[in-house]
């Protein structure tokens, strides 16, 4: 069955309350049907996704979803009818990427809440990276701790962490299968620490600089945080820190004069 699905109902308590199967070609993604919510997940270049994980979450009462796992065409269909109430469209996907395991968000077509009894078409994209519908970002962050308080050039100074400069290289295809490209930014400060923020989840190759205002930029030394030595570049992979949120840790140094 080219679109096969499965779906559960969850009460209040964890219990099944009723479910529903979807088939075929017209299991999702095109017109609305009423009681129903449909619809496809692709990844970013348009190729439908088999087994995305997609829930329909009941506003009204808590604890009460319904899911369904997307066909190898990309779609899916959920029972909405009962109970009634309006619903919330969300969707997951796992992926073994170098030996981890990854769970990503998807990008909804459209965010709202809808009536059961109307149905509703919500489709999803996975995007690496972009603004999220509410806050946050679909990328990764890589976080970068100094070992020194003092700049070894000038011990009468602090480092200023918004002047070091990272350069990340993937190194190979990107989670999704894509090609990368290199990125190169100042840190900023963060509710998480100072981050490269929205990074595509790959594997990198990381340099990294200090580049204050008027003077010469200088290279510094990396590594994952407290893993190995200090060197002028070093290859790491996101770590999951929970659910979907992916992160680098570094630590990073000025060579002594």
């Amino acid at each position: 069955m080219k679109n096969a699905v499965t779906c559960c109902l969850v009460g209040l308590l964890g219990g099944a309350v009723g479910c529903s199967g979807g088939g075929g070609g017209g299991g999702g993604g095109g017109e609305q049907a009423e009681g129903y919510m449909t619809g496809r997940a692709v990844d970013a270049r348009g190729t439908p996704l088999a087994g995305v994980k997609v829930w329909a979450d009941n506003t009204l009462l808590y604890n009460t979803n319904a899911g369904a796992t997307t066909g190898t065409d990309g779609t899916y269909r959920i029972d909405v009818r009962q109970p009634a109430g309006t619903w919330h469209a969300s969707a997951t996907l796992q992926r073994q990427y170098n030996g981890r395991s990854y769970t990503f968000d998807l990008d909804p077509s459209d965010d709202s809440v809808f009536a059961g009894n109307a149905g509703a078409v919500r489709n999803f994209t996975w995007r690496l990276s972009g603004k999220r519908p509410e806050l946050g970002s679909y990328g990764g962050f890589v976080v970068a701790y100094v070992s020194q308080l003092l700049d070894p050039a000038d011990p009468s100074r602090g480092i200023d962490s918004e002047d070091i400069e990272l350069t990340l290289t993937p190194d190979g295809k990107l989670v999704d299968g894509s090609d990368g490209a290199p990125i190169t930014k100042k840190l900023a400060r963060t509710g998480d620490g100072d981050a490269v923020e929205d990074v595509p989840v790959g594997r990198y190759r990381i340099t990294a600089r200090y580049v204050q205002e008027g003077k010469a930029p200088r290279p510094m030394q990396v590594r994952v945080r407290d893993t190995g030595e200090p060197a002028s570049s070093v290859t790491a992979d996101f770590e999951t820190v929970v659910g979907s949120a992916q992160r680098i840790e570094l630590e990073l140094q000025l060579p002594e004069d």
